[in-house]
């Protein structure tokens, strides 16, 4: 009988254990669900981009860029250039002040992010490149390549006789967060944004197909 409340205090710690885990997994869940949400809108907005630059009459790369770079935040770490986002002013902080005090100080620091500004120094330049393998040695990302973008024009007309502009771009997203198999059986998952604009640009050019 001694016996009886040290087996009943471990099961309740493995089921403990246990109701913690699936707790655990899902949240994980909900994270990546939230994710895809995010990732969605950002494919809207890539192809409103690239509508929006096809409809002043931008040749297909122009648009193919515009697209590319709206589409950021979806395509993965940076890759080129070469960067580590360390902040060494941080670092010695951390390494010489006690937590409370570093806390203090850290309250009262503006965030800032060395990442984002080499970014916004690349994107014009990446913008300005010629084709893709020039802009590939100047901004690239690792899941970039993921994100395809097309387009389709003269498809339908509006009641004032324009042709519209549909745009389409379409991500094989990665899966990245820790035990998304549990709820899904790939590595990745498609996720499609479409934007139309009327076209103005083909009373005036003739699209050359470039």
């Amino acid at each position: 009988m001694p016996q009886e409340p040290r087996r009943q205090s471990g099961q309740s710690l493995v089921e403990s254990c246990i109701i913690i885990c699936l707790i655990g997994v899902i949240f994980a869940g909900l994270y990546q669900i939230a994710r895809l949400f995010a990732a969605r809108e950002i494919m809207y907005h890539a192809a409103a981009r690239g509508a929006r630059a096809k409809a002043v009459g931008f040749n297909w790369w122009m648009v193919e860029k515009s697209i590319r770079v709206a589409a950021i935040p979806n395509a993965g770490r940076l890759t080129v250039p070469e960067f580590q986002n360390r902040d060494q002013a941080l670092e010695s902080l951390a390494a010489s002040s006690r937590p409370g005090a570093l806390w203090m100080q850290v309250l009262g620091i503006v965030p800032s992010s060395l990442q984002l500004r080499l970014e916004m120094s690349r994107i014009p330049e990446y913008l300005d490149s010629d084709n893709h393998v020039r802009g590939g040695y100047i901004l690239d990302y690792q899941d970039w390549d993921t994100v395809v973008g097309d387009h389709e024009g003269g498809m339908s007309v509006d009641d004032s006789g324009y042709g519209l502009l549909r745009v389409r771009t379409v991500q094989d997203f990665p899966l990245t967060v820790p035990l998304h198999r549990a709820f899904y059986a790939a590595d990745t998952i498609r996720i499609v944004g479409e934007s139309e604009l009327i076209d103005h640009a083909s009373l005036y050019i003739q699209d050359m197909g470039w």
